[in-house]
C-alpha cells in the first residue's frame, strides 16, 4: 500500500508507511542504496532501552546514512562538520499503526555550517533523501 505524502517538519522530512517497521527498514536500506548511500551506523533504540533500562518501547531504529563523495566534499569545506554526520534516518513504529520514516533535512543541518558552498550540497542531499522516502512507500 502507498504511504502518505512526505511532510516537512522544522528539521526533518517524514512519511508514514502502511507496513511493519522491519519491512519498512529493509525498504529504507534498499532505497538508500539505490541513491548511493551506505548505512554506517545502526542504533536499535528499542533494544537498547530494553537492555539498559528494562523498558519496552515500540520499534525505533536509527540508521546513519552516508554518501562518501558528499561527506568528503563537506569535510573538505568545513572539517568540524563531522559532528553533524552521518545523515540520520529513523524507522519507527507509528502509534496509529504501520511505520514512520523520518530523515534529517540536510538544508537545516548544513545550515548550521559557515561555508556557503555547503548550501548547494545540502540541497542535493535533501533531494536524494526525499527520493529515498518516496521509494519506501
Amino acid at each position: 500500500m502507498p504511504g502518505t505524502d512526505i511532510d516537512n517538519g522544522r528539521y526533518v522530512m517524514r512519511r508514514r508507511v502502511d507496513a511493519e517497521p522491519k519491512v519498512v527498514e529493509e525498504r529504507v536500506r534498499a532505497a538508500l542504496g539505490e541513491e548511493g548511500f551506505g548505512v554506517l551506523t545502526e542504533i536499535d533504540v528499542a533494544a537498547t532501552l530494553r537492555s539498559k533500562l528494562g523498558v519496552d518501547t515500540p520499534s525505533y531504529v536509527i540508521l546513519g546514512a552516508c554518501k562518501p563523495t558528499y561527506a568528503h566534499r563537506a569535510l573538505e569545506l568545513e572539517p568540524e562538520l563531522g559532528a553533524l554526520l552521518p545523515c540520520n534516518v529513523v524507522v519507527r513504529a507509528h502509534p496509529d499503526g504501520g511505520s514512520e520514516v523520518i530523515a534529517i533535512d540536510p538544508n537545516v543541518m548544513l545550515g548550521l555550517a559557515s561555508a556557503p558552498e555547503l548550501a548547494d550540497l545540502a540541497q542535493v542531499v535533501a533531494e536524494e533523501l526525499r527520493a529515498t522516502l518516496e521509494r519506501v512507500g
